[in-house]
């Protein structure tokens, strides 16, 4: 029998013929070179939260009575130079003078002023060279108002911040104003008798500012 039919072997009725062993593929160049399949590469961005308006933060803060009204009170206790800029109001015995002023505005004005200069300021700077009427101060929560002259009756009346600073004389200081609600300061004649809730010595005394509240 020749040697190619002993590799044939007859099992149940079939022909059954042993498998050849395939030789080992080498590798190509090509399959050793990294892949240039293109991965697609998840980005994930930060969450940045939105960012709250610091001054609407602050008032609500304020109103809330969990911090005083105005960071830089004690500022009034050195006299700050009028800012170039400041807006010049020449009218004389004009009402709401500096109505709900904001930060970074000033107003400046060379003669007297009438009521309610001030009033609902949360910042920014009045200057007044001449006198004042009532209520200067009313429901302030921050800046500062400075009146070389005199100030009417009511000055400070329920201001909670900021700060008040008159040279001359007060016909009255509202009794709200010397409440520890208002966290500002209160210069008067050149002596601080307010700051941050509390009455100040001496001024206090030297200037006996019991006999100027009205109540």
């Amino acid at each position: 029998m020749p040697q190619e039919n002993l590799n044939k072997i007859w099992k149940a009725g079939k022909l059954f013929e042993p498998k050849q062993e395939q030789p080992t593929k080498e590798p190509t160049p090509d399959e050793t070179k990294p892949s240039n399949v293109k991965r697609k590469i998840s980005v994930v961005k930060a969450f940045v939260p939105k960012q709250e308006d610091p001054f609407k933060k602050k008032v609500e803060a304020v109103l809330k009575g969990i911090e005083p009204a105005s960071a830089s009170a004690t500022a009034g206790e050195e006299e700050k130079p009028i800012p170039a800029d400041a807006e010049v109001i020449v009218r004389t015995g004009q009402d709401n003078i500096g109505k709900n002023l904001v930060a970074g505005k000033s107003i400046h004005v060379p003669s007297d002023v009438g009521c309610y200069t001030g009033i609902f300021m949360s910042g920014g700077e009045i200057h007044v060279e001449g006198d004042a009427g009532c209520g200067t101060g009313e429901y302030m929560f921050g800046g500062e108002i400075h009146v070389e002259g005199s100030a009417g009756d009511n000055s400070g009346f329920n201001m909670s911040g900021g700060v008040l600073r008159i040279d001359g004389d007060v016909a009255s200081f509202d009794e709200t104003a010397f409440i520890p609600n208002n966290k500002g300061t209160i210069i008067w004649k050149g002596e601080i008798i307010w700051k941050n809730g509390k009455k100040v010595e001496p001024g206090w005394t030297n200037l006996n500012v019991k006999e100027k509240i009205a109540y």
